[in-house]
């Protein structure tokens, strides 16, 4: 407690904001545009040259915007600089710029698009971050538009199925299970807010079309300092800005769902607005595309303004979600679930302050229900409010990020006690998050980013959380990068669900108990990624993650919710391997994942009726071998998408009978059948059939008027018609599959 005490006092003294009082080497800020729309360019290089004799000499610095196309250099001594600016698709820009010792400058820069190829020097020069891309996947609309998708556009969720070690149950449910982690343990953030569930029914689809998107950075492990209270993964999602120089929208239709999008200025180059909404159609015409009921229902809409200042960027943003549906069309046992976030994220960057302050406020709120129609025997709700400030500031000539989170969480469930002993729950959670982290050069090959956090609520004791990543750069170019993650990682709310009845996805989240250790895991990932002229990308991770004090159900005979949860420890190792292709018209990608999860509990916890003192399994989303193939080709105006998705068996527990149970004295055998019990084999002894599916898109795109397109795509999922099987219900034993052949057909009007 002294040392965390000693901790929090001095980050205390670091998030006092620092006003310049003069210093010898020059700041410099810049904010890069795009000149066609106005909105933020991230990823473009930033380099100042040193002018010699009237000539651009050798390289003083270099930088990279990051999301909010923001980019600062420091320390720049007294001279004459060229600025040069320059992202692939865009113009080079170039400036020539005096400093005087102590001068503070900023500039907005916007770049004219450009029809020319750069060449492979600049592909090179986009380094990426300095922590390497170890567990890290980043993602842009243009790869979420090329996964074949029963809708208008791409979506997030389609294109997350593709990725190496990413399991789903299967095509329904909104969940997704990361390197071993369950859903609860995966952190979400849209524009730094939190979202519990964003992922719809079906899971081809998520809040997050490709149309909505403007960048998005996946964490399948071994994530920096600043990303505090989940142990698996983080999925940071970055709105698209409204355009800021003209009118844009879009309307689409389909069987499957329809779509509206609109953007524009609400002030030149100032403020803009964007707006996308989407509700399905599928549970009207489902069941004429597959020959089944489809009865699933869903809607999103997302919105974020966008203000750019002089010296501050601010974004309001607002998101809702429902979906409401059967999990298993021939139970009546209605799943029901809504997202609610507003909230708004603000970068100050003024020159009359040292360091940049970012501050995000906001409310993110999320229900869920169980339950015949209209009748919610179980609910499970929450409500967050937070207050995140970050950081930076100069330490020993050290760049240091720190930050400062504050959340307040109520939890509030109602369980009916047909299922379980324990009738309601209700609770209140403030959490204080403290982190600090920086980047050191040890050598112009080695760059390291330690950082540790911390976390404190009123009925914990604070948590440490040491982080490490490693980059190290082989050879003479940046084409080779291999790089190390290290961390520790704690969480203050556990999901709890019965596992055994995946025709349900209901989950209680609650703050863990007080006289239960708090969730934590252990991360070690290690990746060589290689880069081979400027069209190949191919990466191998390795990994080994080790989760503890896990909540599982207990195994009694009768399927029920049970909050009295046994606790379980379980590890997950395995590789990842992935390639990219991309040639303007071709595009490959190629994904395999191997992994092993494996819990471990007490038998006397877990009721179980195995006759050993401690029971090791495999839970049902350990899936073994994964293999993904994307192609997308462009011929004669016509754009084809082909994807093909291979996954081997998940466990399940067999039933080896059923009987009727009395409670005696109270039933007269004579006039009671008793009631149903259903008994097991050995918990997740057996394994499913593997699953494989193939899924085609064509589309073509025709200009109706000067500034009017419309596009056609048509497409098949599951084109192969493979019988995959989502679940065998233990209760009736009835087989319950995926989706079948589904063909569909959409029309989207644009204009601009």
């Amino acid at each position: 407690m002294i040392a965390g005490f000693i901790i929090i006092k001095f980050l205390a003294l670091m998030l006092m904001p620092v006003v310049v009082t003069g210093q010898s080497g020059s700041l410099f800020r810049v904010l890069v545009f795009s000149d066609e729309d106005g909105l933020p360019v991230a990823g473009a290089n930033v380099v100042l040259y040193k002018i010699a004799d009237g000539e651009a000499g050798d390289i003083a610095s270099v930088d990279i915007t990051n999301r909010d196309g923001f980019s600062e250099i420091r320390n720049i001594e007294a001279g004459s600089y060229l600025l040069n600016v320059t992202f692939i698709g865009f113009e080079t820009f170039e400036e020539a710029l005096t400093f005087e010792s102590g001068d503070r400058k900023e500039r907005r820069v916007y770049l004219s698009p450009s029809v020319e190829i750069l060449d492979d020097l600049l592909v090179e020069g986009e380094r990426a971050l300095a922590a390497g891309e170890v567990g890290i996947r980043r993602i842009s609309s243009e790869q979420i538009s090329r996964i074949p998708t029963p809708s208008p556009g791409g979506d997030l969720a389609s294109y997350l199925q593709t990725v190496p070690g990413v399991v789903t149950a299967g095509d329904r449910g909104g969940e997704l299970f990361i390197r071993g982690g369950t859903p609860d343990q995966n952190l979400i953030l849209v524009d730094n807010l939190p979202i519990i569930k964003p992922f719809h029914i079906s899971n081809l689809f998520s809040a997050f079309s490709d149309e909505a998107i403007g960048s998005v950075e996946m964490y399948a492990g071994g994530f920096p300092a600043e990303y505090l209270g989940n142990t698996s993964s983080v999925i940071d999602v970055q709105l698209k800005s409204g355009n800021m120089r003209e009118i844009r929208g879009n309307a689409a239709i389909s069987p499957v769902i329809h779509s509206l999008h609109l953007e524009g200025p609400l002030e030149r180059d100032r403020k803009s607005l964007m707006v996308h909404a989407r509700k399905s159609d599928i549970h009207r015409y489902g069941e004429r595309l597959t020959g089944k009921p489809v009865p699933y229902n869903f809607y999103d809409v997302v919105s974020r303004y966008t203000y750019q200042g002089d010296n501050i960027s601010c974004y309001a943003t607002g998101v809702y979600t429902s979906d409401s549906g059967l999990i298993n069309p021939e139970r009546s046992r209605e799943q029901y679930w809504s997202n609610r976030v507003l909230g708004s994220r603000c970068l100050y960057y003024d020159t009359s302050l040292d360091n940049i302050i970012e501050f995000t406020a906001g409310y993110t709120g999320y229900r869920s229900s169980e339950g015949p129609h209209g009748i919610a025997e179980r609910t499970s709700n929450i409500d967050q409010f937070y207050v995140h400030i970050d950081m930076q500031r100069i330490l020993l000539s050290q760049n240091i990020n720190y930050g400062f989170r504050m959340n307040y969480g109520v939890y509030n469930s109602l369980i009916d006690e047909r299922f379980t002993n324990f009738d309601s729950f209700k609770s209140t959670q403030p959490v204080a998050r403290i982190y600090i982290s920086t980047e050191m050069e040890l050598h112009e090959k080695l760059t390291v980013q330690p950082g540790i956090g911390t976390q404190l609520s009123t009925n914990k004791n604070i948590s440490f959380e040491p982080r490490f990543r490693l980059l190290y750069l082989p050879g003479e170019s940046n084409r080779r990068e291999l790089s190390l993650a290290l961390g520790k990682y704690n969480q203050l709310v556990s999901g709890i669900r019965d596992e055994r009845d995946a025709g349900t996805v209901f989950t209680v989240l609650k703050p863990v108990d007080v006289n239960d250790p708090l969730p934590v895991s252990m991360h070690v990932i290690a990746s060589y990624r290689e880069r081979i002229g400027s069209r190949f990308i191919g990466n191998i991770e390795s990994y080994y993650i080790s989760h503890q004090f896990i909540p599982v159900s207990k195994w009694t005979p009768e399927a029920r919710l049970e909050l009295d949860t046994a606790l379980a420890d379980g590890m997950t190792w395995g590789i990842d391997l992935s390639m990219e292709y991309d040639m303007n018209s071709i595009y490959i990608s190629l994904g395999y994942g191997w992994s092993k999860t494996r819990y471990e509990a007490s038998s006397d916890d877990l009721e179980a009726w195995i006759d050993q003192p401690v029971f090791a399994f495999s839970p049902p989303h350990d899936q073994r071998h994964t293999f993904s193939a994307l192609l997308s080709y462009e011929l004669a105006g016509f754009t084809t998408g082909v994807r093909w998705y291979y996954g081997s068996g998940r466990p399940f527990t067999q039933v080896t009978g059923f009987d009727m149970v009395l409670n005696v004295p109270s039933q007269n055998p004579l006039q009671h059948a008793g009631t149903a019990r259903t008994s097991f084999s050995e918990p997740y002894g057996a394994r499913q059939p593997v699953q494989h599916q193939l899924d085609i898109s064509v589309k073509r795109s025709f200009q109706l008027y000067e500034n009017v397109f419309l596009t056609a795509e048509a497409g098949t999922i599951n084109t192969n018609n493979r019988n995959n099987i989502f679940y065998l219900d233990l209760n009736t034993l009835q087989r319950i599959d995926q989706t079948p052949f589904m063909p569909y057909f959409s029309l989207k009007t644009a204009f601009n």
